[in-house]
């Protein structure tokens, strides 16, 4: 039972550690670097395209500043559309700790001309607010269709943020103390049983006797019969 209840009372201890963390989300900036590539090399070569930036993770404002293309870049793009290529993305985020990770991911080069430009990056946030991932999406459609430079020059990005969720914790408050009475209980000797044996196990018992009866019963038939 004492194992029972220190393993209880450190499911507790748990649970105040993760409304901590998550009273800690709030003062967690989102601070991403965001480069592109247009490169389908080995070794592809990327710029600035912007940053994303929101004053805590929990905040529905989310601003990413980007840089227009080119006329380099819009060259490059539809190149890499034409060869049915990869655009790239960079990610740079700074964690809660200070520490820099980069991730990438990419989409179709056809796919994001013939969307004019329109994408949406999905960020995933673990529980203390650190980038796990990032997703880049795009609603175009790969059919050869001509686009005119002028929908090429800048993004139309959505961001959307989405947080890691945390599963129900189980109310072990109220079991630890069920399981404190039930103890007490019996330490009292409340909870022993005080009633007979036929009390307690008649109804085991009543089919054993009528099994032997049947029994009986049989053999005595059977006698009968064999003295004729």
């Amino acid at each position: 039972m004492d194992i029972i209840m220190s393993i209880l009372y450190a499911v507790i201890l748990l649970r105040g550690c993760f409304a901590l963390m998550g009273d800690l989300e709030y003062d967690t900036k989102l601070n991403i670097r965001v480069d592109h590539s247009f490169d389908d090399s080995s070794n592809p070569v990327f710029t600035r395209r912007g940053d994303i930036f929101a004053k805590s993770v929990h905040s529905d404002i989310v601003t990413f500043k980007q840089t227009d293309l080119s006329e380099d870049d819009i060259a490059a793009l539809k190149a890499s559309a034409r060869r049915n290529g990869k655009y790239r993305l960079r990610a740079l985020a700074k964690m809660s700790d200070g520490k820099e990770y980069l991730f990438f991911t990419f989409a179709k080069a056809c796919s994001l001309v013939e969307s004019h430009l329109n994408d949406v990056l999905f960020i995933n946030l673990d529980s203390i607010g650190n980038v796990i991932a990032i997703t880049l999406a795009t609603s175009g459609t790969c059919i050869g269709a001509p686009v005119e430079k002028k929908y090429l020059t800048s993004f139309n990005t959505t961001v959307i943020v989405r947080h890691m969720d945390i599963g129900p914790i189980p109310d072990t408050a109220s079991y630890i103390q069920k399981l404190e009475k039930e103890r007490e209980a019996k330490e009292r000797g409340e909870g022993k049983d005080n009633r007979s044996f036929l009390s307690k196990y008649w109804m085991y018992i009543i089919p054993v006797v009528i099994l032997l009866l049947i029994s009986s019963t049989s053999n005595n038939e059977a006698a009968g019969g064999g003295q004729r």
